[in-house]
């Protein structure tokens, strides 16, 4: 390009082609000295993920990270755990802590009971915030059969879940199926009831459609969208119905 801007046209003798030349090759020597444009400098960043992002309630979760500048870590940056648990009314901060030498840094013990996002902000200057993590929180459930007589079995299921000051009895609904078949029929309806604040009950008992069958159990309890993934919520069918192989 220096040497376009430098070329002439038309016969020149050599007292006028001389200074061109020259001044076309100091252009040219200015211009490999400077290089190309300086690399902006990458600005501070502040990343952080969470370990496990779906977990059972009680279970403990971990949110590690880095504190970075110029591609390197930087050591004791004041750091604060944010969280904004179901209904997600705003962030809190639940924990504080300095980065390590490195930049890094891990919050552990946290063990949230519902679904839950975190983010890891910076106390000082610069201000720095991490993405949002969400975190998938599911209930404990165990549920148990037992055959009190012919023709009667009791059917159970105990939750372990978020507490909710206005939980309330809800119904379940209970279904059966033969093993090997894809229909499942409402077999019984049962109340729920609190055996303690976070621990839901209930059992009925069904005249079961064979020795050895499927069952299921639905309710929708007034914590149901505190909890697990949107795939798990749905309103319980009040009558039989299908599921495909894969579902079952």
């Amino acid at each position: 390009m220096v040497y376009g801007c430098a070329e002439q046209h038309g016969r020149l003798d050599d007292h006028a082609t001389r200074p061109t030349r020259v001044i076309a090759l100091v252009l040219a020597i200015a211009a490999a000295a400077a290089g190309p444009a300086a690399a902006s400098q990458p600005g501070p960043e502040l990343t952080a993920s969470s370990a496990p992002a779906r977990l059972t309630i009680g279970a403990a979760l971990t949110v590690t990270g880095s504190v970075v500048v110029g591609g390197r870590g930087v050591g004791d940056v004041a750091l604060a755990l944010q969280s904004d648990a179901y209904p997600f009314h705003g962030y809190a901060t639940v924990a504080h802590l300095l980065s390590s030498s490195d930049g890094s840094f891990s919050f552990t013990g946290l063990r949230p009971d519902r679904n839950t996002r975190m983010r890891v902000i910076s106390e000082g200057s610069p201000a720095l915030a991490s993405k949002a993590l969400g975190v998938t929180v599911d209930p404990i459930v165990a549920i148990n059969a037992r055959r009190l007589a012919p023709g009667e079995t009791r059917l159970s299921v105990r939750i372990e879940h978020a507490v909710e000051a206005q939980s309330k009895p809800v119904s379940a609904f209970w279904y059966t199926a033969r093993r090997g078949t894809s229909l499942f029929r409402l077999a019984a309806i049962s109340p729920t009831r609190e055996l303690s604040p976070g621990v839901t009950y209930s059992s009925a008992i069904v005249d079961p459609p064979a020795k050895r069958f499927l069952y299921r159990v639905c309710l929708n309890p007034t914590w149901e969208h505190a909890m697990a993934s949107r795939a798990a919520h749905g309103r319980c069918p009040r009558h039989d119905f299908k599921v495909s192989r894969d579902a079952r």
